[in-house]
């Protein structure tokens, strides 16, 4: 079956060893190479090159490179740097007044345990985040906000 499937990329691909060599979006960031080494991986590529599907490669799929653990592992630490952020921001609420409570407690009605979490992302019709405005002393911006999504009015 390797021999049939080298073939159809010969016949197909101006630059076959290339393509054989290269990983690409279409197999999950491996190489043909790397599934012709399985049978699984034989079918995955007679699918691919005898259903019509196959194509050479565009633009972005040419110099495609596999997804690197430092780009996973930055792209955590962002996300953990945010959530430090919210953490935060949150701990500030404690202790606040009536008004904040208010804020919370509709929230979580409407929200349940996503009340909260609500509170601290960007909200296109508030152009900011709920909490911004409640610190800011717009409690009621936002709890009229939660009256329209809980009454199925978004604008």
């Amino acid at each position: 079956m390797a021999d049939e499937i080298r073939a159809l990329i010969a016949d197909l691909y101006d630059d076959p060893e290339d393509f054989l060599k290269r990983p690409h979006q279409w197999f999950g960031g491996r190489s043909p190479d790397e599934l012709l080494a399985t049978e699984a991986g034989q079918f995955v590529l007679l699918k691919f090159l005898r259903g019509g599907v196959h194509m050479p490669p565009i633009e972005p799929d040419r110099d495609f490179k596999p997804y690197a653990t430092a780009n996973a592992d930055q792209a955590i630490d962002q996300a953990i740097a945010r959530l430090e952020g919210h953490i935060e921001q949150l701990r500030s609420l404690k202790g606040s007044g009536p008004e904040i409570a208010t804020v919370i407690g509709r929230a979580q009605e409407v929200h349940g345990e996503e009340g909260l979490p609500w509170l601290l992302e960007y909200n296109q019709v508030l152009q900011t985040t709920p909490l911004e405005l409640v610190l800011q002393g717009k409690a009621e911006r936002v709890l009229t906000q939660r009256g329209r999504i809980e009454h199925g009015v978004y604008a």
